[in-house]
């Protein structure tokens, strides 16, 4: 799902981490089902500037819970934010979320650490689970199968290594 981040709740959620760049900018969410792939890799190269852990519940990010108007999942749930220093993209916020039977997220990178687009950056234990890229405002032209894809509420399969899009920047 590919959305403008000007109606997402994250300064409320994620407090002083997440920075006045990322309104209006550009995220992207990675759904995970039981049956798929659990680790996650890198999006960008950069350097890691920090992790935030934030306590949460632990719902179930099915699409009926995600689009719920009881609860938001992506700011209720456990979560990990990550802020990556890039030179293509500026910073973008890297948020693994917990879920029912996956609360343990796993980094295999470190604060400081210098990082290239593909590498693994982490697993989630068992489940479905979710993953957010916020990337600041004007910083990426995703691509137009996945906007389309995104505005018909459909999902798209995505590998690791898969184009999203490409930095609007020199």
């Amino acid at each position: 799902m590919i959305s403008l981040v000007e109606n997402f709740p994250f300064k409320a959620s994620w407090g002083e981490i997440c920075s006045d760049a990322f309104v209006n900018g550009t995220s992207v969410t990675f759904l995970l089902a039981p049956q798929d792939y659990h680790r996650f890799h890198l999006p960008v190269s950069g350097t890691i500037e920090n992790f935030v852990d934030i306590p949460g519940s632990l719902y179930t990010v099915n699409p009926v819970a995600v689009n719920s108007k009881y609860c938001n999942v992506f700011t209720e749930n456990k979560r990990v934010i990550s802020i990556i220093s890039t030179a293509h993209f500026g910073k973008v916020a890297f948020v693994a979320i917990g879920a029912t039977m996956v609360g343990s997220i796993t980094f295999s990178k470190k604060e400081g650490d210098v990082v290239k687009k593909g590498d693994e950056f982490g697993y989630f234990s068992f489940g479905g689970s979710t993953v957010i890229c916020i990337f600041e405002k004007d910083a990426i032209h995703i691509d137009e199968d996945l906007l389309v894809n995104s505005a018909r509420s459909l999902e798209t399969l995505v590998s690791v290594g898969m184009r999203l899009g490409v930095s609007t920047r020199k």
